[in-house]
């Protein structure tokens, strides 16, 4: 009886905690479970040990691209979050931008807002506006706390049966890193973060247009910029895949978000 009444405790706990987070721009309800705090320490941790293994690309122009296109759309991020009310989603961001010598097809945004390109994907991204697409997914990762979002569900399933207070006072210390670990799989794999959900992936594609579209990035380039590495990632095996899966469908979900999208655009 005792446990019976714990895992409800837990799941009405649950309940109540996934009133308190809000996925901007979407406004899904989302359990978070985590401060932003610690999201972002536990982030940074884990950003500087992969940092200290990685190579930082010596291709100053690549750089320089990458760096212009991730300052312009936080700049116009931040100043329409702001303007709007919606700044909170800012919270416990650190935005940075690096390009990491490596011949993957992949990029990643870690929870705090570190952002990592490898040197691959810029193949693929060869123009402003496709570095746009690929950096208003990772960016769209971050303010929606997608993250923190995972976390939580994880440590809900690790803690099935236990009291909410339980739940919530086990993060502290080891607990709290081994979920992240578990999450992101930062530092067994290079760079490779765990696939998020089908629903994390699709809301991040919706959310990233709607950010381009601020920034004054042509947001058509989104979908063209996936059937473009569906097209030549199948054959040469690209990894951005097993992270970000790119199909027919979210293709078409793409082009059914685009005249949302376009209320965002700033004349």
């Amino acid at each position: 009886m005792n446990k019976r009444l714990k895992f409800f405790s837990l799941i009405c706990a649950g309940a109540i905690l996934a009133a308190c987070g809000t996925v901007a721009f979407t406004g899904r309800r989302q359990m978070l479970l985590f401060s932003d705090s610690e999201i972002a320490q536990l982030s940074e941790q884990s950003y500087n040990e992969f940092m200290s293994t990685a190579k930082v690309s010596g291709n100053a122009v690549e750089s320089r691209k990458l760096t212009e296109v991730g300052k312009r759309m936080v700049g116009a991020l931040e100043s329409y979050l702001r303007s709007t009310g919606g700044g909170s989603a800012l919270s416990g961001l650190n935005w940075d931008f690096k390009l990491v010598a490596s011949n993957e097809v992949n990029a990643f945004c870690m929870p705090s807002g570190r952002i990592v390109f490898y040197e691959g994907i810029m193949t693929y991204a060869d123009t402003p506006d496709y570095i746009a697409v690929v950096m208003g997914h990772e960016m769209a990762h971050a303010i929606a706390r997608h993250g923190n979002e995972r976390m939580s569900q994880q440590a809900a399933v690790n803690l099935a049966g236990s009291l909410a207070s339980e739940a919530v006072g086990a993060k502290k210390g080891a607990t709290a890193q081994n979920l992240f670990d578990i999450g992101f799989n930062i530092g067994s794999q290079l760079g490779v973060i765990l696939p998020y959900s089908r629903k994390h992936e699709y809301e991040a594609d919706k959310i990233g247009l709607y950010i381009m579209a601020i920034a004054g990035y042509d947001i058509n380039a989104a979908p063209q910029f996936w059937e473009k590495m569906s097209a030549r990632g199948t054959s040469s095996g690209t990894d951005f895949f097993s992270t970000h899966p790119c199909d027919s469908k979210r293709i078409a979900a793409l082009r059914e978000a685009l005249p949302e999208a376009r209320k965002y655009i700033r004349n």
